[in-house]
């Protein structure tokens, strides 16, 4: 049997190949947020393990304008884009906050997660079924953790890793799309800088009066 090592390494590494795989529809969700922008709408962004938003909001390098987090009132607008990131296709409670997205007119939906398909579903649908853009993470409806004898429960899970460069990827297209509309996003710094707080208020300044 391979060392636990290998089996991370490897999984890890076929996760690259995924994203690899999945390179037109990761630039078409960067210019589908692009879009939403230019036309005054918001890009959100969602995940129930808090990974994503909590890491890009700490990097000040994903530029969307709201990170929903868990138990949190989910404010939508006509208009917005949401990027949902999950670990599971068949979460239900992923599922309810699409519905509650899909009650505004104009939405836009990309989702980053497993598209395999659950032994029992706990949704009707999956998740990746709602999305405009579905993008997979290659990973299994359990975060990609390893089952090991002697251990109770899944370890080592890597299923957040994948959908953070599949986040920042997408951003990546996303900035680029809005330089070549001549309309470059804000950038925010990371928390850890110095002066952070009064950065942070100039910054949201211009995106109030730029609306991206």
């Amino acid at each position: 049997m391979q060392s636990l090592l290998m089996r991370y390494q490897k999984a890890v590494f076929s996760g690259f190949e995924t994203i690899l795989e999945q390179i037109d529809l990761i630039i078409k969700a960067g210019r589908l947020i692009a879009d939403t922008k230019t036309t005054g709408g918001r890009w959100m962004l969602y995940d129930r393990g808090y990974a994503l938003s909590l890491d890009t909001w700490t990097r000040g390098s994903n530029p969307c304008d709201n990170h929903i987090y868990r138990y949190s009132k989910k404010s939508f607008k006509h208009g917005d884009c949401l990027v949902l990131g999950s670990y599971s296709a068949d979460n239900p409670d992923d599922v309810s906050v699409v519905g509650e997205l899909r009650e505004k007119s104009n939405t836009n939906l990309i989702t980053i997660c497993p598209h395999k398909i659950p032994d029992n579903p706990r949704s009707d649908r999956l998740l990746y079924t709602f999305a405009d853009v579905a993008i997979d993470n290659g990973t299994d409806n359990h975060a990609g953790a390893f089952d090991v004898p002697s251990i109770i429960g899944g370890i080592l899970p890597y299923a957040r890793d994948i959908n953070l460069i599949i986040l920042q990827a997408v951003a990546a297209e996303y900035m680029q799309t809005m330089i070549s509309y001549g309309k470059p996003p804000t950038q925010f710094y990371m928390v850890h800088f110095p002066y952070f707080r009064e950065i942070q208020e100039l910054m949201n300044q211009r995106k109030e009066k730029y609306g991206y």
